[in-house]
């Protein structure tokens, strides 16, 4: 297993607490994608620390860093801008969307699509009680779809919402699904890509 980089430079990353398993009698576990150490990249406190090796807690929203075999932190959110995961041969793209909980989207979310109008997605994790033969809590994951347009973020449960939000040129996107069969999932947050795509360009 390969560690961190231990010298001045990548110091300045490990700024934050000393991270502890608050949650080894729940079934599953908090992270996204996987619960082992990923390669990634992070921008902090202005600087970009490329194949660093951490985890995403999207129960608790923070990143776990592996420093070496003693030492796992958890990075300090307020110094992270962003953040990119590889896994399988694909990268997950995630912003700091600020730390304000009653906004709309706060927190990290993957960036799924940036264009004129900008699609994100926000993970997380919750735990359900007793969910296991009535004895051990279990953890399950959902998710929500943000459109940014115009400068605001929208919540979006579906194509009626998204259909909504783009009302101006909703005759030319029916079309364009209806003949190219496209899907518009709820369950697969990729699938509203190229529909504001589609709008983008419709706009230029």
């Amino acid at each position: 297993m390969e560690f961190q980089d231990t010298t001045l430079e990548k110091q300045q990353i490990y700024n934050g607490r000393i991270w502890r398993d608050l949650y080894a009698r729940v079934d599953g576990d908090q992270y996204f994608l996987s619960g082992e150490f990923l390669f990634g990249d992070v921008s902090f406190n202005g600087r970009e620390f490329n194949d660093l090796r951490f985890r995403y807690d999207i129960y608790n929203d923070e990143i776990i860093l592996l420093v070496n075999l003693r030492t796992i932190i958890v990075l300090n959110k307020e110094m992270v801008s962003e953040f990119t995961l590889r896994y399988r041969n694909r990268s997950y793209r995630f912003l700091n969307m600020g730390s304000d909980s009653t906004s709309l989207l706060w927190g990290y979310a993957n960036l799924l699509y940036d264009g004129p109008s900008t699609l994100f997605v926000k993970y997380s994790k919750k735990i359900e009680l007793m969910a296991v033969d009535n004895k051990y809590d279990r953890f399950y994951q959902q998710h929500r779809i943000y459109v940014r347009k115009d400068g605001m973020i929208f919540p979006v449960s579906g194509r009626i919402d998204l259909y909504k939000l783009l009302a101006d040129k909703k005759a030319e996107i029916r079309d364009f699904v209806k003949k190219n069969n496209q899907k518009i999932l709820r369950n697969n947050p990729e699938s509203f890509v190229r529909i504001l795509q589609y709008y983008d360009d419709l706009n230029r």
